[in-house]
C-alpha cells in the first residue's frame, strides 16, 4: 500500500488573454498581489494567428502572454485559482460591457508537467472539485515538452515552448537551491 502524502507544490502559470493594455495590467497587478513576484513573462502573441474560436466573443485585437510565478504553492486546493480567476474576468467586463475584455487560463508549472484548469468537461479532463477540471497539457519526457491531442495550437509554438523550457529550467534551479 502506498503512502498518502502532503500534495506537492508547483509554480502557478496563467496564460491572459486581453484586448487592451488597461486590462491587462489591472488583472496582471492582481495575480500579483495574490501571487507575488512573476518569475517570467513569454512572448505576447495574436490569439488569431491560431485559431478563430475567440473572434466573435472579443475580436481580432485578442493577444494572449503565458507567465510563471516564481514560489511554488501546495496543490491543495489549488483548482481554487479557477473559480478566482472567473471572478476576476466578470470584474473586467463591467457591469454593461456585452463583450469580454480579458480570458485568464490558470494551472501549474512542474518539472514534469504543465496543467490546465477549465471550467469544462471533456474526455481528458479530471474533476478536481467546485465544477473545475484539470487537464494535462505538456508532458516533459527526454528533454523536450511533448504535445498531447489535445494540446492547443499556440502552446506547442516553438517561442512558448522556449519560453516553458526556460521556466522549467528555472523551476528546477530554484528547487535545488531550496532543499
Amino acid at each position: 500500500m502506498g503512502e498518502i502524502k502532503d500534495a506537492p507544490n508547483a509554480h502557478p502559470f496563467f496564460a491572459l488573454m486581453f484586448t487592451s493594455e488597461d486590462h491587462y495590467g489591472q488583472i496582471v497587478n492582481q495575480l500579483k498581489e495574490r501571487f507575488g513576484e512573476i518569475l517570467g513573462f513569454g512572448p505576447v502573441y495574436k490569439v488569431s494567428d491560431f485559431t478563430d474560436y475567440y473572434e466573435k466573443e472579443f475580436s481580432l485585437d485578442l493577444q494572449k502572454q503565458m507567465f510563471v510565478f516564481r514560489e511554488p504553492r501546495t496543490l491543495e486546493n489549488f483548482h481554487d485559482v479557477k473559480v478566482w480567476t472567473n471572478g476576476l474576468e466578470i470584474s473586467a467586463e463591467g457591469k454593461h460591457n456585452k463583450s469580454r475584455s480579458v480570458n485568464i487560463d490558470p494551472g501549474y508549472l512542474e518539472p514534469s508537467k504543465l496543467v490546465l484548469y477549465s471550467t469544462k468537461n471533456f474526455s481528458h479532463r479530471v474533476h478536481v472539485g467546485k465544477g473545475i477540471f484539470a487537464e494535462v497539457t505538456l508532458i516533459y519526457e527526454h528533454g523536450k515538452f511533448k504535445f498531447l491531442p489535445w494540446t492547443y495550437p499556440d502552446y506547442s509554438w516553438e517561442r512558448n515552448i522556449e519560453f516553458l523550457l526556460k521556466m522549467r529550467r528555472e523551476i528546477v534551479k530554484f528547487a535545488r537551491e531550496t532543499h
